[in-house]
Order: C-alpha cells, then structure tokens, then sequence
C-alpha cells in the first residue's frame, strides 16, 4: 500500500505561521530604576564631551606645536656648506652663522672664525682676540641648507 507522501512547507513559512508576533508592552520602571538610568545617560553624556574636548585640544597643541617649529626655522639662521681655498688647497665645511650671542661655527674645526661672507672671505684664528693669528681664506662657494644637511650625514 502506498503511503501520501506528506506535504512540506518551506522554512520560512513555517516559521512564519507558529511564531506569531506579539506586541511588547514597554516595563515600567521604578523611580529608583529611572533615576539610576538618568544617572548613567549624565554619565556618558560627559565621557563623551570631554573625549570631545580632549581632542579638541589635541587638534590646537598640534597646531601650535606646528607653528613654532616653522617660525623657528624661518627666524633661526640655517647651516650652509660653504668651499673655501688658500694657495691651491681646497675645503669644504658646514658653517653656521650662530645667534646673537653665540658665535659663528665652523663644524670640522676648532679656530674661531670671523666671517665676512658678503666679500667671500673667511677668516680662521688660533686666538680670538689676537687678529695676527688669523689666517684668510678665499669662499668659492655657497650652498644652501639640504646641501649642508646632506654633508653633515654623509661625513
């Protein structure tokens, strides 16, 4: 005897015929429970303001940090690499001008220096108050700051 195959419904129309759907009512909440739940809003309403403030700040500390750094090199005198010779020899050294103040280096050298770079010369002393120790030297050269830059870490 041959048995009725029994019918099969598909999977979502099952689902959707046994579980009905019910309207939730919303549970009333005690007034202690309301006052712990307004607590706990207050409480991250202000972690959020000041994470939003605390990046705020961070935002404006970049900028002025930023600033500074640019007016310090715009006011600050830069190294330049400068050639110099005397009867044939030739070098080649990292010069900075120094601050107010601070007297004028001469990286691959101990002698002070008196400079007077607007008539490319460049005077080299054993003794800075003893003009007859001075030696004068002949710039040929001038470069900029990455030039400068470029010899100080490649020698």
């Amino acid at each position: 005897m041959a048995q009725k195959p029994k019918k099969q419904a598909l999977l979502g129309q099952v689902d959707a015929r046994s579980k009905k759907k019910q309207p939730r009512q919303k549970k009333r909440l005690s007034p202690q429970q309301q006052k712990a739940l307004q607590q706990q809003q207050l409480q991250q309403q202000a972690q959020l303001a000041a994470e939003q403030q605390a990046q705020a700040k961070s935002g404006k500390t970049r900028w002025i940090v930023a600033a500074v750094v640019l007016l310090l090199v715009i006011l600050f005198p830069k190294p330049k690499l400068i050639t110099y010779e005397k009867l044939g020899l030739v070098a080649q050294s990292v010069y900075w001008p120094g601050l107010p103040g601070v007297n004028p280096i001469l990286f691959d050298s101990n002698l002070h220096i008196r400079p007077a770079l607007e008539r490319n010369m460049l005077y080299l002393c054993q003794d800075e108050r003893d003009p007859d120790s001075c030696q004068k030297y002949q710039i040929i050269k001038q470069q900029g700051f990455i030039s400068a830059l470029m010899a100080l870490i490649l020698d």
